[in-house]
């Protein structure tokens, strides 16, 4: 990592689809993808729907399971239970998140930061309103590289645990933010997520300890992402824009700069305006509230008082909201003030690779500059800007003396000593395994610094690591470039297709991930040996369900899963064979309909079929 220097789950945020197993090693003989398109150039279309895996490696909670990946698994479950008599700054805010008292609070869900299993708000917001971004920026791009139903998976992942960790009130006000999960303590910890067991501290913002920063970056996240969906799923959209307003308002009416825990990581600065405008400008988009006041002024400035003078990074965002409105509005005020910003970070020369004056993950610095470059531009791909972003992005996927690409995965040539634990997770420290376990397809590291050093070694955490906000960044970049000067992501496809770290047959769509751990032998169950679903309890105070069942002969544990969107989406593949109900989160959605199965784990195979078809129906009351 670097340094600086709800209300209850809800059955709907369950991960995707009724898949009950996983895992494979990485294969010997590695897929790669051509290093180059048409004239030479990057397959910009093949990095960027390779770049969105690394959302799914980084994946935290009891949904990892059933992502695309075949390495990763659930963990952290813990955070379902989260103790807290380890909650820092709760204080009186205590009886909106716990209002039964039982001192337990559900904060599982959300990403990884990066090579280690801190979960911060502040970029999980980032990194979602980043990729909303590039979405709004360049339509069509993500449609061309044949992965947009996978940015949209990432969107909702990320919108869900933003949305589970702001609590309302009972007048819709924010009451209390899980701003973080774990702490620094964390990096004392080399190995697998899955196996990284117990309890984890919680840090919270309150109206008497905000942190004005995190939230309304959150807010970015969620009204981006309303932005995403909008035209496909309108009453998930509408959710994240109701709680996008909520947490605007909680943001800019009780202002702070409350950081504990993580201030020795991620520093804010005290300054939220940037963050104000951006969350401004994509509810101006939504149609629920007017044209922002903030207007470049020149030099880097916002109405004669703000200052840029830097970047688009996770504490400061002015870039990203002038791409935001100069596509929205046509402004030419905040081209310039884009271009301003270019020629400030040093420009973006052919033949010249610009670490951006960084000694620490140079490669998201210049892909933030590359996307203040190409959102000025709009289509011309004959401008020196894009021409000048073109060579920096070709730089960074191999085009460069290491002779291999940054985005690990891409290329033919790519560093396998990655500081990231769930890929690399060794025996007990970082080096003892110097080369990572699975290759971590679309995880983008820092690359080379601004005196050109690559110390290419696992615990070189400034050049071999990477985080949300790195993938956030080359994502702006890269589907710019997909519109400009893409072709397909046949490339990709391929490699998902034939590697050993993806699930065979996986689809984000509205149907059952097919994937070849997932029933295959559904044949092999007796006929009616299932469990059968014999009572459904409610409790009508806290708005939760009991669901009970009858035993199997010969379960090793049982599972439960919702159908939802289209889809069966899991939430616990992990019950005990000894029990034979399951009691849902609390505060579940009143006039929600939920489908829900219960499986069992029978010789190694899960009555999935049969489940199915005798699902029950519940409506919450």
């Amino acid at each position: 990592m670097k340094k600086h220097g709800r209300r209850s789950s809800k059955i709907a945020a369950f991960a995707t689809a009724l898949v009950l197993s996983a895992g494979a090693m990485v294969s010997t003989a590695v897929p790669a993808i051509k290093a180059s398109a048409a004239g030479g150039d990057a397959n910009y279309s093949d990095a960027l729907a390779l770049s969105l895996y690394f959302y799914d490696s980084n994946q935290c909670g009891t949904g990892v399971d059933d992502n695309p990946l075949a390495w990763r698994g659930n963990c952290h479950v813990s955070d379902a239970q989260a103790n807290l008599s380890n909650a820092v700054n709760l204080g009186g805010a205590r009886s909106i998140v716990d209002p039964d008292g039982d001192g337990k609070v559900d904060v599982s869900g959300g990403y990884h930061d990066a090579g280690d299993h801190i979960k911060f708000n502040l970029t999980i917001g980032f990194g979602m309103n980043s990729l909303a971004l590039s979405d709004y920026l360049n339509p069509g791009a993500y449609q061309k590289a044949g992965c947009r139903d996978h940015l949209l998976y990432i969107l909702r992942n990320g919108a869900d645990y933003l949305m589970k960790t702001t609590f309302l009130d009972n007048n819709g006000d924010v009451g209390a933010v899980c701003y973080m999960v774990s702490n620094e303590g964390d990096h004392s910890y080399w190995g697998s997520p899955e196996k990284q067991n117990g309890d984890r501290p919680t840090y919270w913002l309150t109206n008497s300890g905000n942190n004005s920063v995190i939230v309304l970056e959150m807010a970015s996240a969620l009204a981006g992402t309303a932005v995403a969906f909008k035209d496909t799923d309108a009453s998930y959209a509408a959710k994240c824009t109701k709680y996008a307003k909520a947490l605007y308002k909680f943001g800019t009416q009780h202002t702070g700069n409350y950081m504990e825990g993580m201030g020795s990581m991620y520093a804010t600065n005290s300054q939220y305006q940037d963050e104000q405008a951006m969350a401004e400008g994509w509810l101006y988009i939504l149609g629920e509230r007017g044209e922002p006041s903030f207007k470049p002024t020149g030099n880097g400035c916002y109405n004669n008082q703000y200052y840029d003078y830097y970047l688009y990074s996770w504490d400061k965002v002015w870039s990203g909201y002038a791409a935001l409105m100069y596509k929205k509005t046509g402004d030419s005020a905040y081209a310039k003030e884009l271009q301003f910003e270019v020629n400030n970070m040093g420009g973006l020369n052919e033949g010249t690779y610009n670490s951006c004056k960084q000694e620490w993950g140079c490669t998201r610095y210049n892909c933030a500059v590359q996307m203040e470059a190409l959102a000025s531009i709009g289509n011309d791909s004959n401008s020196s800007l894009a021409k000048g972003a073109k060579y920096q992005m070709n730089y960074i996927l191999g085009n460069n003396p290491y002779n291999k690409s940054f985005l690990t995965g891409y290329g033919s040539s790519w560093s396998p000593k990655v500081h990231h634990r769930a890929a690399n997770p060794g025996n007990g420290d970082a080096s003892s395994n110097p080369n990572a376990t699975y290759v971590n397809y679309g995880y983008l590291i820092g690359g080379p610094d601004s005196s050109g050093t690559f110390n290419e070694v696992t615990d070189s955490y400034r050049w071999t690591e990477g985080a949300l906000d790195y993938n956030g960044c080359f994502a702006l970049a890269c589907a710019a470039l997909v519109n400009l000067y893409g072709s397909n992501g046949d490339g990709a496809a391929s490699i998902v297709n034939s590697a050993s770290e993806f699930k065979k047959n996986y689809s984000f769509g509205n149907n059952n991930n097919n994937n070849n751990n997932n029933n295959n032998n559904n044949n092999n169950n007796n006929p009616g040996v299932y469990p059968e679903i014999t009572a459904v309890n409610y409790n009508k105070q806290y708005h939760q369900v009991q669901f009970v069942w009858s035993p199997v002969n010969g379960a090793t544990n049982y599972g439960i899963a919702v159908y939802l969107a289209g889809k069966w989406r899991v939430q616990n593949s992990y019950i005990p064979a000894s029990s034979r109900s399951f009691v849902t989160p609390k505060n579940l959605t009143p006039g929600m309909t939920y489908k829900v199965a219960i499986a069992a784990k029978v010789n190694g195979e899960w009555t999935s079929t049969e489940s199915i078809k005798h699902a029950v129906t519940v409506t919450i009351r």
